[in-house]
């Protein structure tokens, strides 16, 4: 059978770049509302329950997407796990470095205090509860997601199993783990891990029968996309809260598929400026965060909607900018060593065939 894996001379698809800048738009929107009088930062409204229902999943989604689209024969599991080292544990462990000492500074208008100490540091690195930067369990959690699914699919292969068993199987073991974790923690996000592998699992499967599947779901329907949008909320308000939350997550998915495939059948390009800055995106927008709420409210009383505002824009467009200036300048050693440091790659391919990380 024919699936995409096989299509490596297309190495770019637009309708996974544009799910990446929706799924990091939604996250930098969700750290925005930390000055929403609720006391809880604004996780009490409707609007960020329903979107917290299927951001991160939809990140792992396509997380795993790229993995398997983007999958070598020739790159081994170690290679693999090197790469991903390098892509996601080191900017986690440089930003965490880096952040802990202004963090321990402004403890005074954080939510939380932190010492600038030995014990202090290398819980900042292992323990959920006690990550410098909140939002990193990401890093965590993919890194063990990416690898652990990799090596599953390599040994697989290898040993010549059909990827349809081998992915009822990971389908299997990450329901199992789901109703039944066996780790209740936040050891490096292990908790995490076991909530959204399932997730995984689905990016693997869609990415490896993506011909199969497109022939039979009209992804581009307008029908479609809002007859999924409202099977999605319908899903929302009976699974919240409860385990059954995995089927809303997956229709909150399909309906951002098809979103992003009529955004590129219909050439709607106003967020095409952004293709390739998601990460660095992700990496730095929380110290924008950071400024345009708590440290901003320390010394100016605005409402809490002009926090929320500059939030977002300065979360999104000052890493942005960041970006374009390192894609700007690679010959500079400075911006050889940042974006190392920042598990950014400048050996990019321009226009609409500008490789993917992931």
């Amino acid at each position: 059978m024919t699936d995409l894996t096989t299509d490596r001379h297309n190495c770019f698809l637009k309708f996974i770049a544009y799910l990446q800048i929706i799924g990091i738009i939604l996250v930098v929107l969700g750290h925005s509302f930390h000055e929403y009088p609720d006391g809880c930062f604004g996780t009490s409204t409707l609007f960020y329950r329903m979107m917290s229902s299927f951001r991160m999943p939809l990140f792992m989604f396509v997380s795993v997407f790229l993995m398997i689209y983007t999958k070598r024969p020739t790159t081994g599991i170690t290679s693999f796990t090197v790469r991903k080292i390098k892509r996601l544990l080191l900017p986690f462990i440089v930003l965490t470095l880096v952040t802990l000492l202004p963090r321990t500074l402004l403890s005074s208008i954080a939510d939380d205090n932190i010492e600038l100490t030995a014990e202090s540091a290398w819980k900042a690195l292992v323990y959920t509860h006690s990550l410098v930067i909140p939002f990193f369990w990401f890093l965590q959690a993919s890194f063990i997601l990416l690898v652990f699914t990799y090596t599953v699919v390599t040994l697989g292969e290898r040993a010549r199993v059909s990827h349809l068993a081998i992915y009822l199987s990971l389908i299997a073991l990450f329901i199992f783990l789901l109703y039944y974790p066996f780790y209740s923690g936040d050891c490096f996000s292990l908790d995490k891990v076991m909530n959204l592998g399932i997730y995984f699992v689905a990016g693997c499967a869609c990415c490896r029968y993506a011909y199969t599947i497109d022939r039979h779901i009209p992804w581009t329907s307008i029908s479609l996309f809002l007859g999924s949008a409202l099977v999605w909320a319908a899903l929302f308000f009976i699974t919240e809260n409860t385990k059954w939350v995995l089927f809303c997550s997956l229709a909150g998915i399909f309906t951002c598929i098809s979103c992003a495939k009529i955004m590129e059948a219909r050439e709607v390009r106003f967020i095409d400026h952004l293709i390739g800055a998601n990460y660095i995106i992700f990496l730095l927008s929380w110290y924008c965060n950071i400024a345009a709420q708590q440290i901003l409210h320390h010394y100016v009383e605005l409402p809490w909607w002009c926090y929320t505002i500059l939030s977002l824009v300065s979360g999104i467009y000052v890493p942005w900018l960041c970006y374009k200036y390192l894609c700007a300048h690679p010959q500079s050693r400075w911006v050889r060593v940042t974006s190392f440091l920042l598990g950014q790659s400048l050996n990019k391919n321009t226009g609409d065939r500008k490789s993917f990380q992931h």
